[in-house]
């Protein structure tokens, strides 16, 4: 998606994309890739949700199956929201072929990212004081994944690193 000049837009920062997970701008995003985050960010709420009913011991099982194909149907949104992240980066983003080929693409990072930050949901959920050692652990973990993000794009845009060209496919076409 280029603009209006023909320049792909840059990829937004870690904090951007944090933002997304929980904020919806007025208009609505104006980066695919956020729109993704945010996509993203919404599936691992139900995904958690989903866990939840799964892991209860009490549930009937027809609940439990019922929880269980959900939850089958929400890794697999998740699944395609990673790979339109995948396909942005891969038009958009210049390969450097001299760059060091980073073990991930984008859309795991950010998927990894959405995965601590809902952990941290949960935890706030759970009414535990921002003292507790896992709190602190999840912050810290979104601290160091949002670093890791930015520095990847800047290694991106500098040519210093490179994306995977070739994923494993894991849309519901690639799905087991």
């Amino acid at each position: 998606m280029a603009t209006s000049a023909g320049i792909a837009p840059a990829p937004p920062r870690a904090a951007a994309v944090v933002r997304a997970f929980t904020t919806v701008p007025p208009g609505g995003y104006r980066h695919p890739v956020l729109e993704a985050a945010a996509a993203l960010a919404a599936e691992h709420r139900l995904r958690a949700g989903v866990h939840r009913i799964v892991g209860d011991h009490q549930a009937d099982d027809p609940v439990v199956a019922a929880a269980a194909r959900t939850a089958r149907s929400r890794d697999a949104a998740c699944a395609v929201l990673i790979d339109r992240i995948d396909r942005w980066a891969t038009t958009e983003l210049a390969e450097g072929r001299a760059g060091v080929l980073h073990t991930e693409s984008l859309g795991q990072l950010i998927d990894r990212m959405v995965t601590v930050w809902m952990r941290g949901q949960l935890l706030a959920d759970a009414r535990l004081d921002a003292s507790d050692p896992e709190v602190r652990v999840a912050s810290a973990q979104l601290g160091e994944l949002g670093r890791a993000y930015d520095d990847l794009v800047t290694d991106l845009r500098l040519g210093r690193r490179r994306l995977p060209r070739l994923q494993t496919p894991t849309g519901p076409a690639g799905m087991a």
